[in-house]
């Protein structure tokens, strides 16, 4: 279990990072314009380079668990992201979730105990 520890604050730093730039983009959407000019807009926004670094990090310690664990093994903790956005976007950012999307973010839980206790 201690070598899931860094895929999990992986999975943590990048739901973060994605949370970090929904919030940074929020309130003033991008206009139909020129790619130049949606870049600019993009790039002025200062928390979307946290929202970079909450990435960054979160693929430095992925990088450390590739070096630890099998990568069939780690790589369907990935879903635990849709996981904490769906319940975070509703929670931060009052985005509907449906029965449909609940029940499926349950299937996700049950397969990642079921993984997580693949190893044991």
């Amino acid at each position: 279990m201690r070598a899931l520890v860094p895929v999990l604050l992986s999975i943590l730093l990048a739901s973060f990072g994605q949370l970090t730039m929904k919030h940074a983009m929020s309130g003033s959407p991008l206009a139909a314009t020129a790619p130049v000019d949606a870049a600019r807009s993009i790039l002025g926004r200062p928390l979307v380079y946290l929202g970079l670094l909450f990435y960054g990090a979160s693929a430095f310690l992925w990088l450390v668990s590739l070096s630890r664990l099998p990568l069939s093994y780690m790589y369907p903790f990935t879903a635990l992201l849709i996981v904490i956005i769906t319940a975070a976007s509703a929670l931060l950012y009052r985005e509907p979730v449906n029965l449909t999307q609940l029940l499926g973010v349950a299937v996700i839980c049950v397969g990642l105990v079921l993984i997580s206790f693949s190893r044991s």
